[in-house]
């Protein structure tokens, strides 16, 4: 009794202090999926929803946004008396389930944001691209990054880590050994991530927020599917995307983003970490492959990137 009057009353409290909001939108500790709620909150402000809340323990993703109220922590005891007598919907959005027996996940029908969006009935144009605002001191803290490449190895240090979705380490090196006579690279990540040769070093040396702000200043992003991507396309920097066949391009990424995807018999998969065909999706992808989307999309970097408009029936 004691502990449900206290929700009562700091629930009371965010009421009185932020307003009663129209939504609380969650979902859970992976970055990227995070990282995907502003698009899905600026969405709902766009829709006169002005007072949005969100429950997640990557604060740092969310600061300075104007479209989210207030930002709790994942696990903040609200009322729940008191949010259905304020009909105040409380959402987690999920795009997917997965299944530990197949080691995969079902397999979306459409793209990832816009089975998020139907779990909060948003339909019509949805606008594909995170936010994540940057102070100018953030942005000027990194202006060293201009004109170099930032390339990560890999994502073992997500939270579900998937193998699937990984290329080959040394073919990193060998994008990097061909290209690193005429552009510096920046290898960011974990630090328990494989380091490369000829990269400054800053797995594991950067917040969030400060990886935000190279990646706003480099030229380009290489990395794989995963938080990074998002991060890029939050900020605007171009990227190759080494894609391989675990999932499709328009299920999970981005059109204005350069996507290396293997079109194989199996592909997409959605599965994690098992795999029948020794990953051929990745093994095909060469590093000359990749060097060649990186010079393509280097040439084009005083270009806006394209709107990536998705439209949900």
């Amino acid at each position: 009794m004691k502990n449900r009057i206290k929700t009562i009353k700091s629930t009371l409290f965010y009421f009185y202090k932020y307003g009663i909001p129209s939504y609380i939108i969650a979902f859970g500790e992976s970055l990227g999926d995070n990282l995907l709620l502003t698009v899905l909150s600026r969405e709902l402000y766009g829709r006169r929803h002005k007072n949005i809340w969100v429950k997640s323990n990557q604060q740092q993703l969310f600061e300075y946004n104007p479209d989210i109220k207030l930002i709790l922590p994942f696990g903040a005891l609200l009322s729940g008396l008191l949010l259905k007598v304020f009909k105040v919907k409380t959402v987690f959005p999920k795009y997917t389930v997965y299944h530990p027996e197949t080691d995969g996940d079902e397999i979306p029908e459409k793209h990832i944001i816009l089975k998020m969006a139907d779990d909060l009935q948003l339909k019509g144009k949805i606008d594909l691209k995170p936010v994540l605002i940057l102070t100018a001191n953030e942005l000027e803290a990194a202006q060293w990054a201009k004109n170099h490449i930032v390339i990560t190895t890999s994502g073992s240090a997500a939270l579900f880590p998937m193998g699937n979705k990984e290329w080959d380490v040394k073919k990193h090196q060998q994008v990097v050994d061909l290209l690193c006579q005429t552009h510096k690279f920046i290898q960011l990540g974990s630090q328990t991530d494989a380091p490369l040769k000829n990269v400054i070093d800053l797995r594991g040396k950067t917040t969030i927020r400060q990886t935000a702000a190279i990646l706003s200043n480099a030229a380009l992003l290489v990395s794989h599917v995963g938080f990074m991507m998002h991060l890029a396309r939050s900020v605007d920097c171009r990227s190759v995307i080494i894609y391989g066949g675990r999932e499709k391009p328009d299920q999970s990424g981005y059109h204005s983003f350069k996507n290396i995807y293997s079109a194989v018999e199996c592909s997409p998969c959605w599965l994690h970490n098992t795999c029948h065909y020794d990953k051929k999706c990745m093994q095909m992808i060469l590093p000359g492959t990749v060097e060649a989307a990186v010079i393509e999309q280097l040439a084009l970097i005083n270009e806006p990137l394209p709107a990536d408009i998705l439209y949900n029936d």
